[in-house]
């Protein structure tokens, strides 16, 4: 009876053991995931598919024996492979368009590889990739091996005491790192990284760093961002529409990432701080 008392008791304790969530107790706040919509996926792979018609950009469908693009190769435009994702979608094939755009499975031949395979292939320097980046939504489904930012669900009537309620919260995601060389997607960095630092990196990654807000439901509120990188570094970032930084170092050094959001007479700052090796 004493063995039977105390393995029940392990029993009791280890079940209620959790996994803690960064956003599971956010001043009593919901939240939910952020996805882009329909309207704004297609929009953004248009802009894509017209940056790389007008600078004429070549998909290369063929690698070398050290996996760079084989200029030698089979290739094509570019922009048709984004179009093709723009004729998915007019076909209502979604999901096919959105695993043709980033291949969240690891599997090369993404629309983001390709346009990694440009850059690597000098067809367009470092800073013009990341403001092509710049360009591609967030997915507008849920799709497996990808964690999205959440944010707080909008209060149902205005408040008139609504900043007394806010106490804003900041995280930074790691939305997607893409690396050389044929640009394939790396999940192991995608998530909250411990300490928002990621050291011993390689250059020529692609990373997109997200703000995450929450614990405030007012409107109003204002985000900015900055990036620092070492004293003559060779590197590339850009700012997409949702305030999310797309940076490509090429060189190494520390480079930092800093979302600061303001409301209600409140400001909270964090800093994610990446190591090029």
């Amino acid at each position: 009876m004493l063995g039977f008392f105390a393995v029940a008791m392990i029993l009791f304790f280890a079940c209620k053991k959790e996994v803690i969530n960064p956003h599971d107790d956010d001043f009593g706040f919901k939240t939910r995931p952020v996805y882009s919509t329909l309207a704004q996926f297609r929009q953004g792979i248009a802009t894509v598919a017209n940056m790389c018609q007008m600078r004429q950009l070549v998909a290369y469908e063929d690698t070398t024996s050290e996996g760079l693009p084989d200029i030698r190769g089979r290739k094509t435009w570019l922009a048709h492979k984004a179009y093709a994702v723009l004729e998915k979608l007019d076909q209502n094939l979604i999901e096919q368009a959105v695993y043709d755009v980033f291949h969240f499975d690891g599997e090369t031949f993404s629309l983001i590889s390709y346009l990694m395979k440009a850059y690597l292939a000098g067809n367009i320097s470092a800073q013009t990739l990341a403001e092509i980046a710049a360009y591609i939504p967030l997915p507008p489904i849920p799709v497996a091996n990808f964690t999205p930012p959440v944010e707080n669900v909008p209060v149902d009537t205005p408040m008139e005491n609504c900043c007394d309620k806010s106490n804003p919260k900041l995280d930074i995601l790691v939305t997607w790192v893409y690396k050389p060389a044929c640009g394939n997607y790396e999940k192991k960095y995608s998530g909250y990284a411990a300490g928002n630092t990621l050291t011993g990196m390689d250059g020529g990654k692609i990373y997109k760093f997200t703000p995450v807000v929450t614990g405030d439901p007012c409107p109003g509120g204002v985000l900015t961002s900055s990036v620092t990188a070492p004293a003559g570094a060779s590197y590339g970032y850009s700012k997409s529409a949702d305030g999310s930084i797309n940076l490509l170092p090429v060189s190494g050094g520390t480079y930092t990432v800093t979302f600061t959001y303001s409301n209600c007479g409140k400001t909270v700052t964090k800093t994610f701080t990446l190591t090029v090796k």
